[in-house]
């Protein structure tokens, strides 16, 4: 096995099991699964069985948004401890973290990366026509439709596609006078509408989709959506 490669997925497997380690004393109890990746100077982390007893408790309250809401303001704390150990092991600067959780499966997803990070996916080819189609039909209901857009295989189970100039102006006037509740709301109305559609995705990747998710760079006008293929 080369070297350079080993190393890598060493480390790899180092932040994943320190970002576990985080989670549990923030949280009081860790992932089951924390698979990091590392792809054109981004990491995406896939997370598996994280529901806290007390989201557990707000979820049957049917208080789905206080739990993204409650999982996301610990999650600032965890991103930021994060981030100082990343860089150092991977000697790459990063300063966003963004995430999105499904807790209907029990699993999430992570995307950490710079603000100002170009768009250098590689185009996953044989996927991309149809599926560009896909999201443009469903983009033309449900959010502005992306000035560029590009499809990247993380790994053999998660495909990712970055949206640019996705916002529309009351969204940008929404996040900078600090109005994220609102825009935690509609993002969730947004993936939903993905989710609901899932059964049209998965021709095009030969396989079921079990999880959509959906993050947000706000700051850069971003979005990403993941798809974790069974």
């Amino acid at each position: 096995m080369n070297k350079v490669y080993s190393k890598n997925q060493e480390d790899l497997l180092q932040l994943g099991s320190s970002l576990s380690r985080m989670l549990k004393q923030r949280f009081g109890k860790g992932p089951e699964t924390c698979f990091v990746t590392l792809h054109s100077e981004r990491l995406t982390i896939f997370v598996r069985n994280f529901i806290t007893p007390a989201e557990e408790v707000l979820i049957e309250r049917n208080q789905i948004n206080l739990a993204y809401k409650f999982r996301n303001t610990v999650m600032e704390k965890v991103y930021q401890q994060f981030i100082e150990v990343a860089e150092k092991k991977l000697s790459l600067t990063f300063d966003v973290c963004i995430s999105d959780w499904d807790y209907e499966l029990n699993t999430g997803m992570i995307l950490v990366e710079r603000k100002s990070q170009p768009s250098d996916w590689s185009d996953a080819k044989p996927l991309v026509g149809r599926l560009l189609n896909l999201i443009q039909d469903i983009s033309t209901e449900n959010h502005k439709v992306p000035k560029s857009t590009r499809v990247m295989k993380i790994n053999q189970n998660i495909v990712g596609i970055q949206f640019e100039g996705i916002m529309l102006q009351t969204e940008k006037v929404l996040f900078h006078k600090g109005y994220h509740d609102l825009l935690l709301e509609h993002s969730l109305q947004i993936k939903n509408s993905y989710k609901e559609n899932k059964n049209y995705f998965e021709p095009v990747f030969g396989r079921n989709v079990e999880g959509i998710y959906m993050t947000w760079n706000y700051h850069s006008d971003q979005c990403y959506i993941f798809f974790y293929l069974q």
